[in-house]
């Protein structure tokens, strides 16, 4: 065997599109967020997130203000997003999305080399929406949303928060994810190693490279 190689520390992977494909979860909040009313905010999300991709916050209550004080109706906002657009989000994959049938069998490949296996997302209700599309809790040593990391992705303080809760180097973790324009330019300006996923393919991760 050649010792020169080891394992990745660290596996980590982003939820929506990488772990499931997410083929028509838009156009289902679209329509959610118009029996509710609600779709100048879903407008305005979208706008706000482009706006605030891959700034960095001192906190989670830092991205937060900043994120709804530029809704239209901060307060209104603040309570469509935690109390209606984020439940109906876990709805709606529970209902209609099932976790890719790859994601079993590469995560206990993963854990069973002794890597750990850690879940990045930019929205919150991260657990939530891991259930819901039939994601053991078991499978993760630990679930990130971008806003309790201080930015969403690609900011580098995110990705380096990770490494910093885990005690572990940047080189030794890799990135999974379905955008190179958030997951992997985050990944790669922390020092990580990115792997970027096509949809519904079987991802080649190389969990013995020579690199790594």
């Amino acid at each position: 065997m050649d010792n020169s190689k080891t394992y990745p520390k660290v596996v980590i992977f982003d939820l929506d599109g990488t772990l499931y494909d997410k083929k028509g979860l838009a156009r289902r909040l679209v329509w959610s967020a118009l029996r509710q009313g609600k779709l100048d905010y879903l407008r305005q999300e979208r706008a706000i997130r482009r706006q605030l991709k891959g700034m960095h916050f001192d906190s989670k209550e830092d991205f937060y203000d900043a994120f709804f004080g530029k809704f239209s109706n901060p307060q209104k906002a603040r309570e469509w997003y935690f109390n209606a657009y984020l439940p109906s989000m876990v709805s709606i994959l529970k209902r209609s999305f099932q976790m890719y049938l790859w994601v079993p069998e590469t995560i206990e490949a993963i854990r069973s080399q002794g890597s750990r296996v850690v879940i990045f997302s930019d929205y919150g209700a991260v657990n939530e929406k891991l259930e819901a599309i039939g994601f053991a809790s078991a499978w993760a040593d630990a679930c990130y949303d971008a806003p309790a990391l201080g930015g969403l992705k690609p900011c580098r303080e995110s990705f380096l928060k990770i490494c910093e809760l885990l005690e572990v180097a940047p080189e030794a973790c890799l990135m999974v994810g379905d955008r190179h324009d958030t997951d992997g330019i985050g990944a790669t300006a922390a020092g990580m190693h990115f792997l970027l996923y096509v949809r519904n393919s079987w991802p080649r991760i190389d969990l013995y490279a020579s690199h790594l």
